[in-house]
């Protein structure tokens, strides 16, 4: 028989092979004089305006592909199961305390546009921020689960709500005529909690399958945006330790890894997929 358990998650990662601050590495000796050394970044952030969020729940629309595109996106609205119903003043608030908080505590001094004439540009290590967008997509992820039974392979298909909260950032220097942008992004997904499993069914001698589904709700997304509040803080100081261990490493030496700093257990680590994708710069 096959058990399979699927929660709601926010492809929280498991971390292998900790290195505590005091390892031999080199990248980790650069990783670790860049915390002991506590250097204060001044960011100017400026939030969003706006959530955009899209439901792509056609397949459950009748009729869809027959309709107008303007008539495919009324109807996609109407029926959504999240997105008419969040609230975006709820979710940024939600993302942007946790973000600046967490920034803060990991050493940032962090000013918004209502005290940017205290933003000090001048300084070295000033930077701006903009959230150029925040995206909350929804659609259906069709689960495949499977098992073996007296010589016969029996497969079950069952979709499951899912939930994308995407961000993308632009970071350049302060005060630096021609400055290039980077561009960051970052995204995560919560599913539906769902347990299935094949069975033989001792009365009728059929294999059938049993499951129960937890449905994701509106709470949950508002969580998600405070959770990865803090997790694209996180994300945003691993960005600039990378670079400075780049910039530092011992002449000849080449990043073998893309490292993250884990505040509570003070080590570090490597990111895996736990990161800022960097697109590019304009």
């Amino acid at each position: 028989m096959n058990r399979h358990i699927y929660r709601f998650i926010f492809l929280i990662p498991v971390f292998l092979g900790l290195l505590s601050l005091n390892s031999c590495l080199p990248e980790q000796k650069v990783a670790n004089a860049f915390i002991q050394s506590r250097q204060v970044i001044n960011l100017l952030v400026n939030p969003p305006e706006m959530v955009y969020k899209y439901n792509h729940k056609g397949e459950v629309v009748e009729g869809f592909d027959s309709l107008k595109p303007v008539q495919q996106d009324s109807a996609l609205w109407a029926t959504s199961r999240y997105i008419q119903f969040l609230s975006d003043s709820i979710i940024l608030e939600n993302y942007m305390n946790n973000f600046i908080e967490e920034l803060r505590i990991l050493g940032f001094n962090v000013y918004l546009a209502s005290v940017a004439d205290s933003f000090d540009a001048s300084k070295p290590q000033s930077y701006v921020l903009d959230m150029s967008q925040v995206q909350i997509d929804e659609y259906l992820y069709p689960l495949e689960d499977e098992a073996d039974f007296f010589d016969s392979v029996y497969f079950k298909r069952v979709n499951l709500n899912a939930v994308d909260f995407s961000c993308w950032f632009d970071l350049r220097k302060a005060n630096v005529e021609n400055t290039r942008t980077t561009v960051l992004y970052a995204t995560s997904t919560a599913y539906d909690s769902f347990e299935g499993r094949f069975f033989n069914d001792p009365f009728s001698g059929q294999i059938r399958y049993r499951y129960s589904i937890d449905s994701l709700a509106q709470k949950d997304v508002y969580a998600m945006a405070t959770y990865l509040g803090k997790k694209h803080a996180g994300y945003l100081y691993d960005f600039f330790l990378n670079q400075y261990i780049a910039k530092n490493l011992p002449e000849g030496l080449e990043m073998i890894d893309y490292f993250h700093f884990n505040r509570k257990r003070q080590t570090i680590v490597s990111a895996y997929e736990e990161r800022f994708e960097i697109l590019g710069t304009k």
